[in-house]
């Protein structure tokens, strides 16, 4: 019995395989239909572009508001040197150098910025080396951990 139902599996899976794709060949007595071209000449129309047009644009006030903001707000960066101050990871810590910093230092820029897992204190936008050394070795008496670093220093507004 067993061999019976195999044997009959096994050539209906061969007779299965030796039929011909039917949807490969077209019927013989089938017609392909073309149809004219459509296109009537009357249809075409050229444009004045003599005329001027209006638009008119419905917007919130908050976009202009939006858009007044962000153009102030561009930072350009280039290469360029930091005196680095404090390199921890407590933020309180950081912060409270920062103050000290400003106390003594108000004219320059003071930046926290996080580095995982550190906040780093970084003070001055120096184009070359020889700027930076000279401000740290101005404030090296309260600041004696400071050293010049490598970084993307913000260019003055214009």
């Amino acid at each position: 019995m067993k061999i019976t139902i195999v044997l009959l599996a096994a050539i209906i899976t061969l007779e299965s395989f030796a039929q011909e794709a039917w949807t490969l060949y077209r019927p013989t007595d089938s017609t392909i239909e073309v149809s004219a071209d459509t296109i009537k000449f009357d249809t075409i129309y050229t444009l004045d572009f003599s005329k001027t047009g209006v638009v008119n644009v419905f917007k919130d006030t908050r976009i202009d508001t939006i858009t007044a903001l962000k153009k102030g707000n561009i930072n350009l960066s280039k290469p360029g040197y930091r005196v680095q101050i404090l390199l921890s990871h407590k933020k309180n810590e950081v912060n409270t150098k920062r103050a000290e910093f400003l106390r003594h230092y108000d004219d320059c820029s003071a930046h926290i910025i996080w580095q995982q897992p550190n906040f780093s204190l970084k003070v001055g936008d120096f184009y070359t080396r020889q700027q930076a050394v000279e401000f740290k070795y101005e404030i090296v008496e309260h600041f004696p951990s400071a050293i010049v670093v490598k970084d993307n220093i913000i260019l003055p507004k214009l």
